[in-house]
């Protein structure tokens, strides 16, 4: 492995490859992202730089060195505690487990197209949750990459694994991660990508390339895996067959393959092992041959569709065909669906006219279909959802039609430009709602009514995140005491709720299992203290950053609160590392997570993490 001072230097020799005389046809190019494109999640907030995906442009900021820092990049999750918490949400079709899940993602493009040879990410924080790279073609997305999630220890590492050859050049690049195996947040610090440039390539100007920077593998390749074939082998718009497609099948002779005592099995218990099946093998199965192509297109196995683990390759016809099966259809998973244009808001439109009428559960996260219209068709032919998922969804104005909806007992509007009056109505006519996500919604300017509206209107409600909500004041918060179901709260970052923690006391008499308090530096011991009592069932509490907080408290929370099962003191000023130590051989059975910035533990942490940037 190349030394720390070697990958530095090699990092700082900027050269514009406009004076570089060699053949382009031949020339290789090394290039840091110049823009992100798209993201799942991020730590950070909209209105700042600490811990976002846009830390990901140019090249690394803080590698070789290990550690929390807020110039890299930062997921909202890490481990299963999100999966384990009140707010879980459950797959539409747990069958597609089968192949490895995503978590999240992150789209970054290059200043040049190149043919890729080398995808280079530098991990500075927890490494190995990557677990797919893709590369954007002219018209679809293409595999580089998959491997299965891993977690390599506390160290820094560049991950370079071995990657499929392109015959086409790209410039777009999408990472996905799973986090399960981490036990704490994973930090990105850039991503190079190295290419070789093609034929008649047109020069650009003031590019980054890095000709110098070849470094070994640092971590040992892991094999491709299963989805690559599957993919090479037929994609999903290719094997949901359209209508002519239909036509054609059914006016050709059954000469498929004899399916011997199978298919003597009566039709019922053939349906009854589809439902098994996810939604690849399920249009596989309808080319068998005639029998099992009815039988594939019955609507009973079409009440439940998750089609995120298939964005890639889902096109608006992908809804044309489906439409002909979905009579019955409950649940729909559109998430990451219809990046570049793949699918158009029109064509979401007509298939939830055409077979949304009995929706119950709709989840289109990150989707950027999602315009005025679609938000109008849900309201018009969906009177009965109960779950509305749209995360990172931006661009749409008409939030307040949502409020003409009844019976919503889930809505994630993580992300979204959703504005005060909006989000008040919804809640009003809502009286349902058990789960509400309303973290990082910039446009919410008084988070104080909206927390005051679901006290007054939502008695049944369990979860609710305020994320990064910077207008969000003890005077809305204490509105939550009279939802005495609530059992989890996120007001991680909510700055002015921060000068004090007497509210806390009023949250006494609900049934909190979840309470994330990072960076409310005005928590003391006292407040905390008035919590615990009434408070036995708490599993997970994070108090990240809560500076005023000490061992004395968490010595009494560790001891009365026996289902306990995460605490996070990260940056917590009045506790030493070797207290922290002593509580994880006490008790054993918590995790406590204690983040750094640098060999020493005990040293103070970084400024930028102490007084973030608002602006």
């Amino acid at each position: 492995m190349q030394s720390a001072s070697d990958v530095i230097s090699s990092l700082f020799w900027l050269k514009d490859n406009s004076d570089i005389e060699e053949d382009p046809e031949q020339q290789i190019v090394e290039q840091f992202v110049q823009n992100v494109e798209d993201f799942s999640s991020q730590y950070g907030s909209e209105i700042s730089v600490s811990y976002t995906a846009f830390n990901l442009r140019g090249p690394p900021s803080n590698f070789p060195d290990y550690g929390d820092y807020p110039q890299a990049f930062v997921m909202r999750t890490y481990g299963t505690w999100w999966d384990e918490a009140p707010s879980a949400q459950e797959d539409y079709m747990p069958q597609n487990a089968s192949t490895i899940t995503s978590q999240d993602f992150v789209e970054v493009s290059f200043e040049r197209a190149v043919y890729p040879l080398e995808v280079s990410v530098f991990e500075t924080y927890n490494p190995g949750a990557l677990v797919r790279i893709w590369a954007r073609g002219p018209t679809s997305w293409m595999l580089l990459w998959e491997g299965e999630p891993e977690y390599v220890g506390d160290r820094p590492r560049i991950f370079s694994p071995p990657i499929r050859q392109l015959n086409v050049p790209t410039r777009i690049l999408r990472l996905e991660f799973n986090h399960k195996l981490l036990p704490y947040y994973t930090e990105l610090d850039a991503v190079l990508l190295k290419g070789l440039q093609p034929p008649n390539f047109v020069k650009m100007k003031n590019n980054f390339a890095y000709p110098s920077l070849f470094y070994p593998k640092t971590q040992a390749a892991v094999e491709k895996g299963q989805l690559l074939n599957k993919i090479i082998a037929s994609n999903l718009h290719e094997s949901v067959a359209s209508r002519m497609n239909m036509q054609r099948i059914q006016a050709k002779p059954d000469t498929g393959p004899p399916l011997g005592d199978f298919q003597r099995l009566p039709d019922e218990t053939i349906l009854s092992v589809m439902k098994f099946l996810d939604m690849q093998s399920l249009c596989r199965c309808a080319q068998v041959n005639r029998h099992f192509n009815r039988l594939a297109y019955d609507s009973i196995l079409y009440r439940s569709i998750d089609l995120r683990p298939y964005w890639h390759c889902v096109q608006s016809q992908v809804l044309v065909t489906l439409s002909l099966r979905c009579k019955f259809l409950q649940k729909l998973d559109l998430s990451w669906c219809g990046s570049h244009r793949m699918i158009y808001s029109h064509y979401v439109v007509n298939f939830l006219k055409e077979s949304g009428t009995e929706l119950t559960h709709l989840r289109m996260n990150c989707c950027k279909f999602v315009d005025n219209a679609v938000l109008r068709t849900i309201v018009d032919i969906a009177p009965f959802l109960q779950e509305l998922c749209l995360r990172s969804v931006v661009g749409c104005t008409d939030w307040i039609c949502l409020a003409s909806l009844r019976n919503l007992r889930r809505l994630d509007l993580y992300r979204t430009d959703i504005n005060t009056a909006a989000a008040v109505n919804i809640i009003r006519f809502n009286p349902g709602l058990e789960h509400l996500n309303v973290g990082s919604c910039k446009m919410i300017s008084a988070m104080d009514e909206v927390a005051i509206a679901l006290g007054a209107n939502c008695p049944n409600l369990i979860s609710v995140d305020f994320w990064k909500s910077y207008s969000l004041t003890p005077n809305g918060i204490r509105a939550l005491g009279n939802c005495k179901k609530l059992q989890e709260l996120d007001v991680g970052w909510c700055l002015q709720a921060g000068g004090s923690g007497e509210w806390l006391a009023w949250l006494a008499g609900t049934e909190l299992r979840k309470l994330f308090l990072g960076a409310l530096r005005g928590v003391c011991d006292r407040d905390l203290r008035s919590l615990l009592p009434r408070a036995p069932k708490l599993t997970q509490l994070d108090l990240l950053g809560v500076r005023a907080v000490t061992s004395d408290v968490c010595d009494s929370i560790l001891a009365e609160c026996r289902e306990l099962r995460l605490l996070d003191v990260s940056f917590c000023d009045q506790i030493q590392e070797s207290q922290v130590l002593e509580w994880r051989e006490q008790y054993p059975h918590v995790n406590i997570k204690r983040s750094f910035q640098s060999a020493n533990l005990n040293t103070d942490p970084n400024p930028l993490f102490l007084a973030p940037s608002l602006e």
